[in-house]
């Protein structure tokens, strides 16, 4: 049976026996769906989604909410909880029904003090949330939502290597992660299919002409 540390890549590179030893400091939980999973101001341990699906929101200073990512098996966040960083707005939400794994933050601290590797390790994949939040925000500086579109598809195209690419969120979390609405979206993908820089192929997957 896999462990549920075994899912993430920060701990891939760990020995069996140290998987083991932080998979016992690991406390399971089921959440269903539409499930808030932590919400502003709570402890905010480490957590990782072991299966289902879970969206990472933020609340803005104006009451909107607005979709950071969505976290996929294998995935985690709260890294920057785990060194005294307050959760100020961040709140998750199950959007199937998950299995997710909690971690204490005393308890990582303990274990980065033994393990120095994975000091490096979370020093790399913070980095990596890091940018991705970035690169979010370059999205959200286009004003017009046909830009920002076009743009992440661009980079999805990138990532894949190919300029056929599946979409890995539906079309409403898109439209929130892009700070709009799914009408809209709805509306620049016809455009930029009417004006062949984009072919539909099914229901997720288009190829950038």
């Amino acid at each position: 049976m896999m462990l549920c540390v075994q899912l993430v890549p920060l701990f891939q590179d760990l020995s069996l026996d140290e998987q083991a030893k932080l998979e016992a400091l690991l406390t399971h939980h089921h959440f269903h769906k539409g499930e808030t999973v932590l919400a502003p101001k709570q402890p905010a341990p480490l957590i990782i989604l072991e299966k289902g699906e879970v969206k990472v929101m933020q609340y803005l200073e104006n009451g909107a909410e607005r979709l950071q990512k969505v976290l996929k098996s294998g995935d985690y966040i709260g890294e920057n909880w785990l060194f005294g960083q307050e959760n100020e707005s961040i709140f998750l939400e199950a959007s199937k029904d998950s299995e997710l794994c909690f971690m204490r933050a005393t308890d990582f601290k303990q274990l980065l003090i033994q393990l120095p590797s994975l000091s490096y390790q979370l020093l790399k994949y913070t980095v990596k949330h890091a940018n991705e939040l970035i690169v979010r925000d370059s999205y959200l500086s286009l004003s017009r939502t046909e830009d920002r579109l076009y743009s992440y598809l661009s980079d999805l195209a990138l990532a894949e290597g190919s300029d056929t690419i599946t979409l890995p969120l539906a079309l409403k979390d898109l439209a929130a992660y892009l700070g709009t609405t799914p009408e809209t979206i709805s509306r620049m993908f016809a455009k930029l299919i009417k004006k062949e820089q984009v072919k539909k192929l099914d229901a997720s997957r288009y190829q950038l002409l």
